[in-house]
């Protein structure tokens, strides 16, 4: 027996020296994900659905877990006017995957840019906030009051109004600054895409916050979630969707209904559809490491505060067509259609990407969503534009706009919720784990509050 605890501990030895030294530099990864864009270039994406933008390209600014701006490419920014001008100062040094420095004048043009995507909700935020931003972007005028660059390391913003937290929209993925070219200032340079399908990226030793430890990554597309583990088990990946490994929970099972078609326009229908659907057994039996979803918001975001009013149960006849998200579990998606037959629905299925799922033209929408942008006010708002809410709700959105008092703010926050869920909309069925399974020797690998895989800081063992 000594000489198997011996053997044991000689052959774990090294194994647990090397995890013990910590991170080292060179290696590579190869990541499966159930989507891979067809571009590199910077786009609304959410979520887990980020990661390329994420890996190429580099924002002015992010988002800390509290949902407050945190530098990026700039070092810092002041305020004048009230809080209605915001100077920012580039990073010294900062420099594209091309070699050119970062400028305000790349700022301006790739802001410019991101201000004109069309189904960002930070960007519309962004706009509402800016001097002329609104007209810029429904493009009825190319003159931009709001933005200004009056020397190469710095950009100004002049906002209409002074409100809160107007630095977050500039944290989404589309407003990541782009050089003349169209290069990005990620930690990764991107090579040799097969778009759709696979792509190879290389370390970039320029990068604002240090060379990553990896010298290569390969993104590998997935026929689906399923196959993550065979795919892990032959060797062919060292990352892929799955458990056990890095792990956040990090979005919401939403089911969206559409209030202006029949018979979800009727309020008696929308909620019995929400009386219906058992979430605790949904939960406990097809989505592991889930809760039941008290709210539209994961507790990370926004801690639950109550249920509110319960649905009346009823029976809904009619036809219905529902897009659900190829990344949703299929024996949740399962329960979630056998509950709407028991209702009295006849029910069509028609399988979504998970990123067009989000806008698909049917009568009702299930999803594992993410926001844009991690922070609790602008996920409201792109909820209310899945939702077209009544007036009631908008107001609420607005006020948290403008509050800057953090107690207030939580307080309008939960109110604004509770008013989009009172419509029965948007049904938050549970707060999903995004999970990822490595392999033994993989390190650095997290998930952020946005969903979205992280592998700046990713290292493995020799």
């Amino acid at each position: 027996m000594a000489l198997s605890v011996a053997a044991a501990t000689a052959a774990l030895t090294p194994l647990l020296l090397h995890a013990a030294l910590g991170p080292r530099y060179g290696g590579e990864l190869k990541v499966g994900v159930l989507e891979l864009p067809a571009t590199t270039e910077p786009v609304a994406e959410r979520g887990r659905f980020g990661l390329v933008t994420g890996l190429v390209h580099e924002t002015l600014v992010g988002v800390d877990e509290g949902g407050f701006p945190s530098p990026a490419l700039t070092s810092g920014w002041s305020t004048a006017a009230g809080g209605r001008e915001w100077s920012l100062r580039l990073r010294e040094g900062a420099t594209f995957h091309d070699g050119r420095p970062v400028t305000a004048a790349d700022a301006m043009r790739s802001l410019r840019r991101f201000l004109r995507t069309p189904s960002s909700a930070a960007a519309a935020r962004f706009a509402a906030a800016l001097e002329g931003g609104i007209t810029f972007r429904a493009g009825r005028s190319e003159d931009l009051p709001g933005l200004a660059a009056p020397d190469p390391r710095h950009l100004v913003l002049r906002l209409a109004d002074a409100g809160a937290l107007p630095l977050a929209p500039l944290a989404a993925a589309a407003a990541a600054i782009t050089g003349p070219g169209g290069a990005g200032a990620g930690p990764f340079v991107p090579a040799a895409p097969a778009p759709g399908r696979r792509l190879a990226l290389t370390a970039f030793t320029g990068h604002v916050r240090g060379r990553p430890y990896l010298d290569r990554l390969e993104l590998l597309a997935l026929a689906d979630g399923a196959s993550a583990a065979s795919e892990m088990g032959s060797g062919r990946l060292d990352v892929g969707p799955g458990e056990p490994g890095p792990s956040r929970v990090a979005a919401t099972l939403l089911l969206v209904l559409d209030p202006l078609r029949p018979p979800f326009d009727k309020r008696a229908a929308r909620e019995a559809v929400a009386a219906a659907i058992d979430r605790g057994d949904l939960v406990r039996h097809l989505i592991p490491g889930g809760d039941p979803a008290p709210s539209l918001l994961v507790p990370g975001l926004l801690p639950p505060l109550g249920l509110g009013n319960a649905p009346a149960a009823g029976q809904v006849a009619g036809t219905a067509t529902l897009a659900v998200g190829r990344d949703v579990p299929p024996l949740a998606s399962q329960r979630v259609v056998a509950h709407l037959t028991t209702l009295g629905l006849r029910v069509a299925v028609v399988p979504s990407s998970p990123a067009g799922v989000v806008a698909a033209p049917t009568h009702a929408r299930l999803m594992i969503w993410s926001p844009e942008v991690p922070e609790a006010g602008l996920a409201l708002e792109e909820l209310a534009a899945l939702a077209r809410p009544p007036a009631g709700a908008l107001e609420e959105l607005a006020a948290v706009v403008d509050e800057t008092d953090a107690a207030r703010r939580r307080a309008r926050l939960h109110r604004a919720e509770a008013a989009l869920r009172a419509e029965w909309v948007l049904l938050p069925l549970a707060s999903v784990p995004v999970s990822y399974r490595t392999r033994p020797g993989v390190h650095g690998a997290v998930v952020d509050l946005g969903g979205r895989l992280v592998l700046e800081d990713a290292w493995v063992e020799p």
